[in-house]
């Protein structure tokens, strides 16, 4: 008689200060991930529970929250100010989390900050060993860890203090620069207008690196050592305070902007930054590299800075790069349920080669939020819809498209997209405009992967897969597909795979042999200061706030607005 086999379900979050988050393992496998912020609409989801999101799992699933064994948490607050202040209980917890459980509260697992964001590159990357990065603003304790990671677990080999915070230098630069809290990307994107100075708060030094003030490492008083703020810049006001006055000895030509409305006047500034960014994490894979390890995995905020990681690829350092689609603070739910995970033997996660994790939109869903909408669209049959919306994108249309399960990170990568053509600088203009963006930032190509070396003159290795990683543009091709390659020549893009996507690389290879441009211009589907979308639902209202979008693909549906039924070119 075969004895049944008990499922384990562990539910992965993030909770606290922003991207709170949640997904859900079974047996060790990943089954679900939900962002909070594309179920409550509200940018970053600051201070809000993932509560929503951890639903959203479980219904994904067909489970309810008696189901649930255990609950993991990507931070470790318990020894810190923050535990003592708010006095986190398992019970409670478990029920703002899981309310209407009726079951005694599943085990609580809080799992160290970066132990989380690198078991969520290394568990993910399906390498056997690694070494590992993890650069962010703030830990409980750190901003820079390097580890090695093997099946017998994560062995942490050093760490940086948080008044070392490379994530913290580049949020200091972003405020200076007046891009804001979240403005990072923007800095990144600048930096390619100007030149980097030689003085800056960076120094490399034989066993990594430093921040200086007036030629000393910088010391910022972190109480007691166990009293983390939080993970934000504000938290950290002596860090702040310094960083920003020495951006104004260093820097006087660029006086602190409130607003980013003169952003080129910061180029030289900010290209100085990433340079020292960029310095700074080339000695640590230095560092990284003497663990004997060939591959190198990545998370962290930092890690979403493409510029580096491609210049990390490059430098060859290592065999394999790997970032996972969420480095961020989103992603530490996952690793810390991927730690619970793999305590139980037999486990085998789940290799994280796409990031298609999220919700799906069926048909049913798409019918249902048109007709609320007093839309219709067409039903084609898959092979009609690629032929249809690469015609549609040859004539120069801007297409909405929500297809399949969504995205997991903070790209869009063929799921909940905006999509157009790339052989025109007037689809950029375009493009800003519709999305309130400055007109001086960069889109994204998505390329077939198997026509990337046509493209691009660098490798961009599998971060592209989640556009992680920028390169160079060959010469041949930036003059033909304009709108995806930046001032410098480089571009973004993301790697398009048959296997993962067939209904996007279908579309696209079909808009390859009606322009010979084996890419298209690939940007989120949302609008400013708005999170991308994710249901059908949020994909009609958004197209019907965005005229500028000329037509709409929701799941097997094509919806041409009536004022754009003729051809339309650039």
């Amino acid at each position: 008689m075969e004895v049944a086999m008990s499922v384990q379900y562990v539910v992965g979050i993030n909770i606290g200060f922003h991207d709170s988050s949640a997904c859900l393992l079974r047996d060790g496998a990943l089954r679900m991930m939900v962002e909070q912020e594309r179920v409550s609409r509200r940018k970053r989801a600051l201070a809000q529970s993932p509560a929503d999101a951890v639903a959203a799992c479980l219904q994904a699933e067909g489970i309810g929250p008696d189901e649930v064994d255990v609950l993991a948490i990507g931070w470790d607050f318990r020894d810190t100010a923050i535990g003592r202040m708010k006095r986190f209980g398992d019970e409670a917890l478990t029920r703002t989390i899981l309310p209407g459980r009726t079951r005694p509260a599943p085990p609580v697992r809080w799992v160290p900050h970066h132990i989380a964001h690198a078991a969520s590159a290394y568990y993910s990357s399906g390498l056997e060993e690694a070494a590992v990065l993890v650069v962010d603003g703030a830990g409980e304790r750190t901003a820079t860890t390097i580890a090695t990671a093997t099946p017998a677990g994560i062995e942490i080999v050093r760490e940086w203090p948080i008044s070392q915070s490379l994530g913290f230098l580049y949020a200091a630069a972003t405020r200076w620069s007046g891009f804001g809290d979240w403005g990072a990307g923007k800095l990144m994107g600048l930096a390619a207008y100007g030149r980097p100075c030689d003085d800056s708060p960076v120094r490399v030094t034989e066993d990594g690196y430093e921040l200086v003030i007036d030629g000393r490492r910088l010391e910022i008083a972190e109480d007691d050592g166990r009293a983390v703020r939080g993970p934000m810049l504000s938290q950290f006001p002596d860090f702040e305070k310094a960083m920003l006055g020495r951006f104004a000895e260093i820097y006087p030509y660029a006086e602190r902007s409130d607003s980013g409305e003169d952003a080129i006047a910061y180029a030289d500034f900010a290209a100085s930054i990433q340079n020292g960014l960029e310095r700074a994490m080339a000695a640590l894979a230095e560092q990284a590299a003497r663990t004997g390890k060939s591959a190198l995995v990545l998370a962290g905020g930092v890690a979403m800075n493409c510029s580096m990681i491609g210049g990390l690829i490059r430098a060859g350092t290592f065999d394999t790069v790997y970032v996972p689609p969420v480095p961020t603070d989103s992603g530490v739910g996952l690793g810390a349920a991927l730690v619970v995970a793999a305590e139980q033997d037999g486990f085998a996660p789940t290799v994280i080669d796409h990031p298609y994790w999220s919700n799906d939109i069926d048909r049913d869903e798409a019918e249902t939020a048109l007709t609320a909408a007093g839309l219709t669209g067409r039903k084609l049959a898959e092979d009609d819809l690629a032929a249809e919306v690469a015609g549609l994108l040859s004539a120069g249309r801007i297409l909405g498209w929500a297809r399949g399960r969504a995205e997991i990170g903070e790209r869009a990568l063929g799921a909940r997209s905006i999509i157009a053509d790339p052989r025109s600088r007037t689809t950029l203009r375009r493009l800003n405009v519709l999305k309130g963006r400055e007109m001086w930032r960069p889109v994204a190509p998505s390329v077939l992967a198997e026509r990337i070396d046509e493209v691009m003159e660098t490798p961009v290795g599998s971060p592209a897969r989640f556009m992680l990683a920028a390169g160079r543009v060959r010469a041949s091709m930036r003059t033909i597909v304009p709108a995806v390659t930046h001032v410098d020549g480089t571009a973004r893009p993301q790697l398009v795979d048959r296997r993962t996507n067939p209904g996007y690389w279908s579309m696209i290879e079909n808009f390859r042999r009606l322009t010979g441009v084996p890419l298209v211009v690939n940007t989120s589907f949302n609008l400013a200061g708005e999170p991308i979308v994710r249901t059908a639902a949020d994909a009609v209202s958004t197209f019907q706030r965005c005229p500028e979008m000329d037509a709409l693909v929701l799941g097997p549906m094509l919806v041409e607005r009536p004022e754009n039924a003729g051809t339309r070119t650039n």
